[in-house]
């Protein structure tokens, strides 16, 4: 970062607060409308200041936007510089929980970047540090009570996740869900980000017939559509975990549930979640408490070579019973 970048309080005089997945950040910036884009996140205050973190972004006119490849990360012990093009460069302490970044007009503007780029990445990187647990998972609700859905990338989670929110489960997460302990209680949260579908899904859902495939950020073709726009499905930032499918794709037959147990669990999300360098000891103990508290839910493995809407129907007959009975 160039020296002439300068993050002090005469530099960065617009200050706030807002909430994400579970933690609160602490913003202050040079620019008025960052502030305004932050605050569709405002929310009651988190008192635990151990969930809190700063965030100092300063909009430079000035910043590099010609740059043409996609994002790049790099870490080094606590510390992760991203470069997001044609938006900014970001740096993250992940040890003192602050985030630096310099960010071109364009991108405090764009809500795009904020909901799919700025905050998942942020959360990502940062949640570890403040007992939130990044886990590959899309989550459902209904009645209070969330199903998490996790599986080998292209298992077809989004697209199944698109089925149940068609059936009338609350959509929390497509892919990434954070989830923290709230008063002895697991709090699975999300952050309201587009839902991505591959291009197959168009096949099952006629809403997709009208948008676009897009790039995204690992540089996938897919549709990112609205949830509720787009295909009329309720979508809700929180939900209480009570169950966990594990998603496997077969060639043919019908959905079969087969009941998994908890050190299946333990593996899968020990294994899929992102490394923490050794400064990290406390963060990393921290999140396999949470995954060992998630693996007392009650999951099973769930195989299917059914389509998205019938696994979905398939998924509500299995699960409606356990729902009412422990209402």
């Amino acid at each position: 970062m160039e020296t002439k970048y300068r993050f002090d309080r005469a530099t960065l005089p617009f200050r706030t607060d807002f909430q994400v997945a579970g933690t609160q950040c602490l913003l202050a910036t040079n620019s008025y409308r960052a502030l305004r884009a932050a605050e569709k996140w405002r929310g009651a205050p988190i008192e635990d200041r151990a969930k809190h973190f700063r965030m100092e972004l300063l909009v430079e006119l000035g910043a590099r936007t010609d740059v043409q490849h996609g994002a790049h990360f790099r870490g080094m012990k606590h510390l992760v510089f991203v470069s997001l093009p044609p938006y900014g460069f970001l740096a993250y302490d992940l040890l003192r929980r602050q985030v630096r970044g310099v960010l071109t007009p364009c991108a405090v503007s764009d809500e795009v970047f904020w909901d799919s780029l700025l905050l998942p990445i942020t959360v990502g990187l940062m949640g570890t540090t403040m007992a939130v647990a990044p886990l590959h998972c899309a989550c459902l609700e209904r009645d209070g009570k969330a199903l998490l859905i996790a599986g080998a990338a292209g298992a077809g989670k989004s697209t199944l996740t698109a089925a149940l929110g068609q059936r009338g489960f609350a959509v929390v997460s497509d892919d990434w869900t954070y989830i923290s302990q709230a008063h002895g209680s697991l709090v699975a949260c999300g952050l309201g980000v587009p839902l991505k579908l591959l291009p197959d899904a168009a096949q099952f859902f006629s809403a997709l017939n009208d948008c676009n495939l897009r790039r995204t950020l690992n540089g996938e073709l897919a549709y990112e559509v609205n949830p509720e726009s787009t295909m009329g499905i309720t979508v809700k930032r929180a939900a209480y975990p009570r169950w966990i499918l594990f998603l496997e794709r077969v060639d043919h037959g019908a959905s079969v549930m087969a009941p998994c147990r908890k050190e299946f669990v333990l593996d899968f999300f020990e294994k899929s979640a992102e490394k923490l360098p050794l400064e990290l000891d406390q963060a990393r103990r921290s999140r396999t408490a949470i995954i060992q508290q998630l693996a007392e839910c009650p999951a099973w493995i769930l195989r299917t070579g059914e389509s998205p809407q019938q696994t979905a129907e398939a998924i509500e007959g299995f699960l409606g019973e356990a729902y009412y009975a422990t209402a």
